[in-house]
């Protein structure tokens, strides 16, 4: 979905310009609070790993004394480390988007080597034995689908891709490509640095904080576990920086629509506000306070995306088909609510899903199921199966929801309830576009000028 959307609506913003497209001010007003939360806040409980990274690494690796280490863990959940990387990557970007992108460029490729030297290290060390249960029962299915929502961070990569989307070359063609090739790379790296670990020590004596190093250390190759340590910390704070990155071109997109003061315009304005905020947000609140609030938010952006995608296929302007989306959207979350929390009851349920997404697809242009004709555009690329694809995103994204805490996915509903209200006291008395009525977005969705979604279909 992201590929498509991306190549027809090359634009700063992401998930936010998709739904104000397809969808109007309001959902495009709380995906992007939603995508706040995947930038800004997830830069946060990175800056606030790489802290506590440093201070293991400086404990274990370098026998720092503990009074130097009391100053770094002062307590009370304040972590000074994460400050000053929050701190300096702000001040990066501050300096200019130039000098950024070569830092990001640099510690990107060093990460990857890092990555691979890690993966590779670790399959040599590899003891088939380790992998026994492959399944653990303290765990089980449910475990594996908690652990796929915290494995999620890692391939969010895309969706700064196309938040940065305004600057690409040749968008219609490169964003598509960038994209499937970053979930293709970080997909297969991720799988196999997984495997790897596991396969090198066994999944109860790894080391939350410092897997890989003392996984390492366990197998006494001490020079490779010091090499990991020391290049966590070296390179972990690019996905610090990435963020701070991103997070502005959001808030440019929004002030240029009247959503936000226009002060929000200037990137340089928007990267200190961003930087202040993540800077507080790292320093003083532990992540696992918000890491089901932050995990919920994203999904339902990604869910809001998948959403903004059937809008745009739909063949004829009507107001049909949001109904049907809103009716597929609770039917989806009330059924995996109940698969999480009562039993397999739920399941009974799925066949309304189902047959709402159905309905939805008599909509759209003629997909291939059920009929030989496939929906394809000469100027960008085109996801198959529409709707049936975003429409089973969006049932496993709240399928993943529904795995969170109740607490989380409260907070989350306050978190939006919020962004409505403040969409109201300000954006919509300050909107300056209209959606599809903007010349601008009708521009860069078909050159040839046509605003509706064209019909491009070939047998």
């Amino acid at each position: 979905c992201y590929a498509e959307l991306s190549g027809r609506i090359p634009s700063a913003g992401s998930s936010y310009a998709y739904a104000f497209v397809a969808l109007g001010e309001l959902p495009a007003f709380i995906t992007a609070f939603m995508l706040t939360l995947e930038f800004l806040l997830s830069g946060s409980a990175v800056a606030r790993s790489w802290g506590d990274k440093v201070v293991e690494w400086l404990r274990v690796e370098l026998s720092v004394s503990e009074e130097f280490i009391s100053i770094l863990q002062p307590g009370y959940g304040i972590n000074p480390m994460a400050c000053l990387v929050s701190i300096i990557t702000t001040l990066l970007v501050l300096w200019g988007v130039k000098e950024s992108k070569l830092v990001t460029d640099f510690f990107t490729w060093i990460k990857v080597f890092l990555v691979i030297f890690m993966t590779v290290g670790g399959f040599i060390l590899f003891n088939p034995a380790n992998m026994t249960p492959l399944v653990p029962p303290e765990f089980g299915a449910a475990g594996i689908l908690r652990g796929s929502i915290s494995s999620f961070f890692g391939y969010l990569g895309f969706d700064a891709v196309c938040c940065v989307a305004g600057e690409a070359i040749n968008p219609e063609r490169n964003l598509p490509l960038s994209i499937v090739t970053t979930l293709c790379i970080v997909t297969f790296l991720y799988i196999a640095a997984a495997i790897s670990l596991v396969g090198m020590q066994y999944y109860t004596d790894i080391s939350p904080e410092s897997g890989f190093p003392e996984a390492f250390k366990s197998n006494n190759v001490e020079w490779a576990a010091q090499l990991t340590a020391a290049g966590e910390v070296v390179t972990l704070p690019v996905v610090v920086l990435i963020s701070i990155i991103i997070q502005p071109r959001l808030q440019f997109a929004m002030a240029n629509d009247g959503l936000i003061p226009e002060w929000f315009g200037e990137i340089k304005n928007g990267a200190l506000f961003a930087g202040v905020l993540m800077t507080l947000f790292a320093t003083f609140v532990p992540f696992s306070m918000l890491d089901d609030f932050v995990s919920a938010g994203i999904l339902v952006a990604f869910t809001i995306t998948n959403c903004s995608l059937v809008v745009m296929r739909r063949e004829s302007v009507n107001h049909r088909l949001e109904k049907l989306l809103a009716l597929f959207n609770l039917s989806s979350f009330i059924t995996c609510m109940i698969l999480s929390h009562v039993g397999h009851i739920g399941w009974t349920l799925t066949p309304l899903s189902i047959y709402i997404a159905w309905k939805i697809s008599r909509t759209c242009p003629p997909t291939s199921f059920g009929n030989s004709q496939l929906y394809i555009h000469e100027k960008y690329f085109t996801t198959p199966l529409v709707p049936y694809v975003p429409c089973l995103g969006m049932f496993v994204n709240y399928f993943l929801i529904s795995q969170l805490s109740i607490f989380g996915i409260g907070f989350l509903v306050i978190y939006a309830s919020v962004a409505v209200m403040l969409y109201f006291a300000y954006g919509s008395c300050k909107m300056t576009t209209r959606g599809w009525e903007d010349q601008h977005y009708s521009q860069v969705d078909a050159k040839d000028g046509r605003v509706i979604p064209p019909n491009a279909v070939i047998t």
